[in-house]
């Protein structure tokens, strides 16, 4: 009787470890943002003299930005939920990357990173990287707005306590035309296309999750083809089977009559 129930307990535990084992699979996706057609990049940014003299009398326009084969920087990926849905527990990864700061600087008269991802309760530094002085200025909806100055070499610490339903927007009081997003989602899966159109979500838990695809100028991102296969939402929400080990998406190709 003694053996049955030690062979019994072990069976137990073996099944215990077997799950914990398949719950500890990950995947890690990537894939690249490209456009279809000839994108309508707005024009450069004209500074006032009285700037352009400290920073550059022309700026490209970060509201859209295409390299030369096309690809799509600055579209925000990022796990979406259904309502009442529950985050997946994330990799271990990402609990001492959640204590690191994000930088937003404020650079060349320009906001850098244009789009920032941060998790609530992540510190995030606002520092001016200019000869000169800016000004913050960060509105959301679940998030109190903040506004302040920051002098030459200066850095602000902030903290957003609540998560964000679409990216907040960032601005300069006293410089009108820089301005930027600040992603804040309570699940570390998210990224930003870079400049390449490229961008990477490491270690999801294996399995179909849904994930929503957002750029500045249309905001959610409607139509998408995907391997060939043109898809529709919305809402901008896109499924992916994320199996072990890496998962590469391909081309993510994205029309130019959709970025208006």
């Amino acid at each position: 009787m003694r053996l049955t129930n030690v062979f019994i307990v072990t069976l137990i535990v073996l099944g215990i470890f077997a799950q914990d084992l398949f719950a500890q699979q990950w995947g890690t996706i990537t894939g690249r943002f490209v456009v279809k057609g000839a994108a309508a990049v707005p024009p450069a940014l004209v500074l006032p003299p009285a700037v352009g003299g400290v920073c550059a009398p022309r700026l490209p326009n970060p509201q859209l930005r295409v390299g030369p084969k096309n690809e799509l920087q600055d579209i925000a990926v990022w796990l979406y939920l259904d309502r009442n849905q529950q985050p997946p527990e994330p990799h271990p990864i990402y609990a001492p990357l959640r204590k690191q700061p994000v930088q937003i600087f404020n650079k060349g008269c320009l906001y850098e990173p244009h789009i920032a991802t941060v998790q609530p309760g992540q510190t995030v530094q606002f520092i001016n990287g200019d000869p000169i002085p800016h000004n913050f200025k960060v509105e959301g909806f679940a998030n109190a707005g903040i506004n302040f100055l920051v002098p030459v070499n200066g850095r602000e610490p902030h903290v957003f306590p609540a998560e964000e339903r679409y990216p907040m927007n960032a601005s300069c009081s006293i410089h009108p035309w820089m301005s930027a997003k600040i992603v804040i989602r309570e699940s570390p899966y998210m990224a930003v296309s870079d400049e390449d159109g490229k961008f990477t979500i490491e270690n999801l838990p294996v399995g179909t999750h849904k994930f929503q695809l957002w750029h500045e100028i249309p905001g959610t991102i409607k139509e998408i083809n995907l391997g060939g296969k043109v898809l529709k939402d919305r809402k901008g929400i896109v499924e992916i089977t994320v199996k072990p080990g890496q998962n590469d998406l391909g081309d993510i190709v994205i029309d130019a009559k959709s970025l208006k």
